[in-house]
């Protein structure tokens, strides 16, 4: 009877353990599933290079790095915070270091809008606008002599954009007050000025980017910067420079370090820099040249 009552309680302290357990693990959802899209993120780079090639286990191991490394808090909200924040920070180093210059600022731009997609802070429709405009072959009204000033590709989006629930009004009030519209047009940075009829305030973010598209087109990049450290930070828009030590301890003896070289690039110095501060000096630097290729 006695070893009955010993199973009996032992059942019962497994039984509050798992619920113990399976609740710290719900807290943590938001860090996995920030996880995940970062992931999904960074594997939709091959659609720009079929260079651009991630293992889930190289993923992986930036992963547990970043939850490692993650500053400590007894406070779970600031621990998630903490974690979600080192892991954002850590994809965008390691991606940054492995791609082409001309293509951070899109990785930094894919990754805001699916974060943003996956808080529900994003509408699909008005996305579809941005990446699309008006794709449609059919006639658009004429455009009003008064708006002469006004690029025909943005006219026909603009046409799509009034759609929007957020745009219903716009094209009535750039017919009615064309001068003031012209007047932020003709403005060399219109992305940081304040948009006239109200419209500073009464849009997100994403919409103003989607404004400054069907005017400025020559400024959307410089309105994507903006728009990625409004919602995230600065440090997305700053590429990491090149530190061999970081690239060192995102290698593992299972993960080596491939070096692709433009002419002229020849990393071999600060290479032996880095074996001669981890203890790698003499013979054992191995260095043998393999040729230019072809």
């Amino acid at each position: 009877k006695t070893k009955a009552v010993e199973i009996e309680q032992a059942l019962q302290e497994g039984k509050l353990t798992a619920e113990e357990i399976e609740k710290m693990r719900s807290v943590y959802q938001k860090v996995a599933k920030r996880g995940s899209i970062l992931y999904f993120s960074m594997v939709g780079l091959a659609n720009l290079s079929s260079m651009y090639e991630y293992s889930l286990s190289a993923y992986l191991g930036v992963f547990d790095r970043a939850l490692s490394t993650a500053k400590q808090d007894r406070i779970v909200e600031n621990r998630l915070k903490n974690c979600t924040e080192k892991l954002t920070q850590s994809v965008y180093e390691y991606v940054c270091m492995s791609i082409f210059e001309k293509h951070k600022l899109t990785f930094s731009f894919q990754m805001t809008s699916m974060i943003m997609e996956g808080e529900s802070e994003m509408d699909a429709a008005e996305f579809a606008f941005f990446i699309k405009g008006n794709t449609s072959l059919d006639q658009v009204e004429r455009k009003p002599e008064n708006l002469s000033w006004y690029p025909e590709g943005g006219w026909k989006d603009l046409q799509l954009l009034v759609r929007l629930p957020a745009f219903k009004d716009l094209k009535q009030e750039i017919m009615a007050q064309p001068q003031i519209w012209k007047e932020w047009y003709d403005l060399e940075m219109p992305e940081e000025a304040e948009i006239p009829c109200g419209y500073s305030g009464k849009l997100t973010p994403f919409q103003k980017l989607m404004l400054v598209r069907v005017f400025r087109t020559d400024r959307v990049y410089n309105a994507v910067k903006l728009f990625i450290v409004k919602r995230l930070s600065e440090f997305y828009v700053q590429p990491p420079p090149l530190q061999y030590q970081k690239i060192f301890e995102q290698s593992s003896p299972e993960s080596p370090v491939v070096f692709v070289l433009s002419p002229g690039a020849d990393p071999q110095s600060d290479v032996q820099k880095l074996g001669d501060s981890k203890g790698f000096s003499g013979n054992k630097f191995k260095f043998l040249a393999l040729g230019q290729g072809t």
